[in-house]
């Protein structure tokens, strides 16, 4: 995404959507049919990056299509066209790799990246449109500068104030919430005994809180921003859009304590699955919320400044997964969760009342060049 959102801001999305899926699903065979464990790490990696590119520069083909009073409700099923995959894709996996073999999930992956891909060369057209940027090139040499970018467009980003802060908590958020995904096969095998199948299943119970933190949080959002533009005499103030987000910083909260705990007494299994959607719901209704804040304030450079979120939650997610382990081998599980709410709170609280109080400062200063 570092790379692909700041390109896809001079040569336009539509090439950059069918060469990655196209790309993305020649990995998914070799990933399929290899033979060889390095082969296989190695166009898992590239699999990965060019199956980025929704992630990469969806938010930019957003701001391309709808404006202001609807961008809203489009980034909120955006997002849960983003973080649904999370919810169904262990599912899907755990029955195929139950029944078929693993090497089945690459050979749908394959077909699915095939269809996808010509969809898009039949459907998906340009929305990406700058006045100069879309005549064509008179020479060659001008057909290559148009080639030229910055791919720290979206890491120099993180440098402003308001970016940094939008991106902080959403990232803890997002590392937590892998923290708990990781942890799911483990914990449900051992304490509830499921098999394979049956804790793919309780994926969808993150994936339920997904879908309505999404759709709630996108038509709220553009709900609530109307109206407060109403308030203050149609003067339009992109830090309006943050307002609603407390709701999911205590849906999140409340979500992480009691999850935690009734893995602790291990209370049923249907119990701590319902605060999992509690999670995933504050989870997505505040990343949604802080996502279109960034598109907003940011519209010329969107796709980076959500590639910049990005960067920072899959930093996250690589991080708490990593030490998901030993986290809960310190703290147990409810311990550990009641860290992951109180620090992703703090979080919230610290950084998101800083940018509704200074970020029409910030921006404006910087745009005047005195930041």
């Amino acid at each position: 995404p570092l790379f692909l959102a700041p390109l896809s801001e001079r040569i336009g999305r539509r090439w950059i959507y069918i060469s990655c899926m196209s790309l993305y699903t020649v990995c998914c065979i070799v990933c399929g049919i290899s033979r060889n464990l390095g082969l296989f790490f190695a166009f898992r990696l590239l699999q990965g990056i060019f199956g980025s590119v929704g992630q990469a520069i969806g938010a930019g083909s957003v701001s391309d299509l709808f404006e202001l009073h609807e961008r809203g409700k489009a980034m909120g099923f955006y997002q849960l066209g983003v973080i649904l995959g999370s919810a169904i894709g262990p599912v899907i996996g755990g029955y195929v790799d139950q029944y078929l073999g693993w090497r089945w999930i690459f050979y749908l992956k394959t077909i699915i990246g095939g269809v996808i891909t010509i969809l898009a060369i039949v459907f998906v057209q340009e929305t990406f449109y700058r006045p100069g940027k879309n005549m064509p090139a008179t020479s060659f040499r001008e057909h290559l500068e148009r080639f030229k970018f910055n791919p720290f467009v979206s890491l120099r980003l993180l440098l402003y104030p308001e970016v940094g802060l939008a991106c902080i908590p959403t990232g803890l958020a997002f590392g937590w919430f892998y923290y708990l995904a990781t942890s799911i096969p483990t914990l449900y095998a051992s304490i509830y005994g499921f098999a394979t199948g049956s804790i793919g299943l309780c994926f969808l119970a993150g994936g339920v809180g997904n879908v309505l933190g999404s759709i709630v949080a996108g038509f709220s959002s553009d709900r609530l921003y109307a109206r407060m533009v109403t308030k203050n005499n149609g003067i339009e103030v992109k830090e309006f859009r943050l307002k609603p987000i407390y709701l999911g910083v205590v849906l999140y909260f409340v979500g992480s304590i009691l999850y935690g705990w009734l893995l602790e007494y291990h209370i049923f299994w249907f119990v701590p699955l319902v605060s999992f959607s509690f999670v995933t719901f504050g989870l997505m209704f505040t990343v949604t919320m802080a996502n279109t804040y960034l598109v907003d304030a940011h519209i010329k450079t969107a796709a980076s400044a959500v590639s910049s979120s990005n960067f920072t939650r899959n930093t996250c997610a690589m991080i708490f997964s990593l030490a998901a382990v030993s986290i809960r081998d310190s703290l147990g599980n409810g311990w550990s969760y009641v860290l992951m709410g109180l620090m992703t709170t703090a979080s919230f609280l610290i950084c998101i009342p800083l940018i509704q109080r200074y970020g029409v400062y910030w921006r404006e200063n910087r745009t005047e060049g005195k930041v």
